[in-house]
C-alpha cells in the first residue's frame, strides 16, 4: 500500500508550513503564545522531521520573527479521511467535530509517479488521536528504531518500591510487548485553555475484563526547552514525597522531554472549586434581594458567623493546606544536589536585585500604557497612580527588612489553585500538587533558580484575590445592574473604590464587599498561620504576582484589569 505521506519530504512540509494558511492555524493554538503576533511576518524552520507509522509527522520547529524566537514540538497525523485515524471508540460526532476543528487543511497540487494531482491536506494535531499515542509508546517496531531517529522512551521502573506504582509501569511495559491483549482510550483533560497538552490514556487487559482499567496522564511538553517538571517530579518520588504524581516515563526527542507519562491521582477536582463554590453559593443565598436590610452584617461577630456556617469547607482546607505546602517544600530538598539544596544569600543584595526587576515591569507597564490611546480604560489617572505609590511601596519594605539573610530553595513557582487538586475520603482531605514546569512568566534560566518559599504563598494568596473580586463582579451582574441601562460590573466596581461621587447607592454592595474582605483575612490567616514566613518577602512576591496579572489582562481581557489593580490598591491602602 503506497501511502500519500510517501510524498511529503521535509522541504514541502516546511514549505506548507510557512503558507499563510498554515500560520493562521497556528496563531489560534494556544499553546503558540502567538495570540499577539500582530501579523504573519514570520518564518518557520524545521529543526526536527520524521514520519512514522506512516502518517505521523513528526517534527520540531522554530519559529523566528521580529523580536522573537520560539521552538515547538509539534506532531501531526496526516488523513484523507478522518475515520481512518480513529479507534471504534474514538467514532463519535462529539469527537470527530472536535478533531475537525482541530484540523489544518489546505488545497494543494503534488505529483504522484510524474502525475499532477489535487489533494486536500489535512494535519490534525496528532495527540488528540490514540493513533499516534499507540505507535509512540506501545509499537515495539517502532520503538526499536527510535535510537537511530534521536528518539529516547524511557519507562522508570528501579525509582518505586511500592507494589503499586512498580505495577503501574509494568503495566505499560506489557502493554507495549502484548498490544493485542490491551484496550486503549484517550480523553483530554482540562478545558484546552493550557499551555501543555494533556490527555488521561486508560488501558484495559482484554483477558481480565474485571480488573479496573489503569490510568495515566499523558503530558505533551509543547514548548521545545529543556523541561523542569520531570525532573523535579523524580526528586519527589525519591524523597517519598506522598502529594504529587508519580512520573513514570518520558519521551526525549533530542534528548528533550517533549512527552511525560505521569500518575493519574485521584481526585475529585482542584482545590480552586471549593473556595469559588461556598462563597458563591453563601453571597447568592444570603443575599437574594438587594432591597432587603442587611445591616446585621455591619457586625463582624455577624459575618464572622455567617462565614463559620456557610464556609466551612473553605476553612478546613485552609487550616490544612498550610501544612502541605510547607511539606511540599521540604522534600522539593535533595541536600547533597546542588540544584535542589537550599541555600543562605544576602538579604540587601537579593532584595535590591528584586527591586530593580519589580520596577523595570512597573516602568514597562507604564510606557505601554500610556501609549495607548487616552480612552483606554487603564490609561485613568488614579491606576497609574497606584503602580507610583507601589514603586514606593517596594523600596520602603526593602528598606524595612531586618534579617541579614534569605533562605532560597527550589520551590513550585506557579501555585494557584488549580494546580491542587483534592480527593476526600471518610470527611478526610488529601491533597495533590501538579504542574512543576516553573512560573511561565520566567525564562528557563530564571525557573532554574531558587526562591524564598514565600513565593509559592504569594501566589497562593493571589487566588484569594481573584475569587473575591470575581464574586463581587458576579452579584454586580446579577443583582446590582439595572435593566434597560449600558452598565458594566467592572465600572461598577472601579467607582465602589476610586468615584466616591459615583459610588452605587445601593448599600448592599458595601456590606457584600465586607463580607468579602472579612473572608479573604480570616482564610489567608489560617492558611499562613505556623508557617513563620516574611511578612515583606509574600508582599515582594504578592505584587510580582499582581504586575503579571495586569500585564496578561491589558494584553488580553482588558475589561479584567479591575482585578489585579483592586489587588495593588489594596496593597497600597494597607502599607
Amino acid at each position: 500500500m503506497v501511502f500519500m505521506s510517501n510524498y511529503f519530504d521535509k522541504n514541502l512540509i516546511q514549505g506548507i508550513y510557512n503558507s499563510n494558511e498554515f500560520k493562521g492555524w497556528l496563531l489560534s493554538r494556544r499553546w503558540s503564545g502567538l495570540s499577539l503576533v500582530s501579523n504573519l511576518e514570520f518564518n518557520i524552520s524545521i529543526d526536527y522531521y520524521k514520519i512514522i507509522a506512516n502518517r505521523i509527522f513528526l517534527t520540531i520547529i522554530k519559529i523566528e520573527g521580529h523580536e522573537f524566537s520560539k521552538t515547538y514540538f509539534l506532531p501531526l497525523i496526516y488523513y484523507e479521511k478522518i475515520e481512518n485515524i480513529l479507534e471504534p471508540t474514538e467514532k463519535t460526532r462529539e469527537n470527530i467535530i472536535k478533531l475537525t476543528e482541530n484540523t489544518f487543511s489546505k488545497k494543494m497540487a503534488i505529483t504522484i509517479e510524474n502525475e499532477q494531482k489535487v489533494i486536500t491536506l489535512n494535519l490534525l494535531e496528532a495527540e488528540f488521536c490514540l493513533y499516534f499515542w499507540k505507535h509512540m509508546l506501545f509499537d515495539s517496531n517502532i520503538s526499536e528504531k527510535f535510537p537511530s531517529m534521536n528518539l529516547e522512551l524511557t519507562l522508570y521502573t528501579k525509582q518505586f518500591e511500592d507494589e503499586i506504582n512498580m505495577k503501574k509501569v509494568q503495566n505499560l511495559i506489557e502493554a507495549g510487548l502484548y498490544t493485542d491483549r490491551y484496550e486503549f482510550s484517550i480523553q483530554q483533560l482540562g478545558k484546552g485553555n493550557t499551555t501543555n497538552i494533556l490527555f488521561l490514556l486508560s488501558i484495559s487487559n482484554r483477558r481480565n475484563p474485571n480488573q479496573k482499567p489503569i490510568s495515566y496522564v499523558l503530558k505533551s511538553y509543547k514548548d521545545y526547552s529543556v523541561s523542569l517538571e520531570p525532573s523535579t517530579l523524580f526528586v519527589l518520588v525519591k524523597n517519598k514525597f506522598p502529594n504529587a504524581p508519580k512520573i513514570y516515563g518520558t519521551i526525549k526527542v533530542q534528548e528533550k522531554e517533549t512527552i511525560g507519562i505521569i500518575e493519574n491521582v485521584p481526585n475529585i477536582g482542584n482545590l480552586g472549586d471549593i473556595y469559588w463554590s461556598e462563597i458563591n453559593t453563601m453571597i447568592n443565598n444570603v443575599f437574594k434581594n438587594v432591597n432587603d436590610n442587611y445591616s446585621l452584617y455591619s457586625d463582624k461577630a455577624n459575618i464572622s458567623k455567617l462565614i463559620k456556617e456557610n464556609c466551612t469547607e473553605t476553612l478546613k482546607v485552609s487550616t490544612e493546606i498550610g501544612d502541605y505546602i510547607k511539606n511540599l517544600h521540604a522534600f522539593l530538598i535533595i541536600p547533597e544536589q546542588a540544584e535542589y539544596n537550599s541555600e543562605s544569600v544576602e538579604s540587601s543584595v537579593y532584595l535590591k536585585d528584586y527591586t530593580e526587576k519589580l520596577n523595570a515591569i512597573i516602568s514597562e507597564l507604564l510606557n505601554y500604557m500610556t501609549q495607548q490611546p487616552e480612552s483606554a480604560f487603564f490609561n485613568l489617572p488614579k491606576i497609574s497612580s497606584i503602580l507610583i505609590d507601589i514603586k514606593d511601596i517596594i523600596e520602603r519594605f526593602r528598606a524595612e527588612f531586618e534579617k541579614s539573610k534569605i533562605t532560597i530553595q527550589p520551590v513550585h513557582q506557579d501555585l494557584h489553585m488549580e494546580q491542587i487538586l483534592y480527593n476526600k475520603i471518610d470527611n478526610q482531605y488529601n491533597f495533590y500538587f501538579i504542574d512543576f514546569e516553573g512560573d511561565p512568566q520566567l525564562s528557563l534560566e530564571e525557573k532554574k533558580g531558587k526562591f524564598p518559599v514565600e513565593k509559592d504563598l504569594a501566589s497562593f494568596l493571589r487566588a484569594l484575590s481573584y475569587i473575591k473580586f470575581n464574586t463581587l463582579l458576579k452579584f454586580i451582574e446579577n443583582k446590582i445592574i439595572r435593566k434597560g441601562r449600558y452598565e458594566v460590573p467592572e465600572e461598577i466596581l472601579y467607582n465602589l473604590y476610586f468615584r466616591r461621587a459615583a459610588r452605587p447607592l445601593n448599600k448592599v454592595l458595601d456590606i457584600v464587599l465586607d463580607v468579602l474582605n472579612t473572608w479573604e483575612i480570616k482564610l489567608m490567616g489560617k492558611i499562613l498561620k505556623n508557617l513563620n514566613l516574611s511578612y515583606i518577602l509574600i508582599t515582594y512576591f504578592y505584587i510580582e504576582r499582581a504586575l503579571h496579572e495586569l500585564n496578561y489582562e491589558i494584553l488580553f481581557r482588558p475589561h479584567k484589569i479591575i482585578v489585579p489593580v483592586l489587588g495593588l490598591k489594596e496593597i497600597v491602602d494597607k502599607s
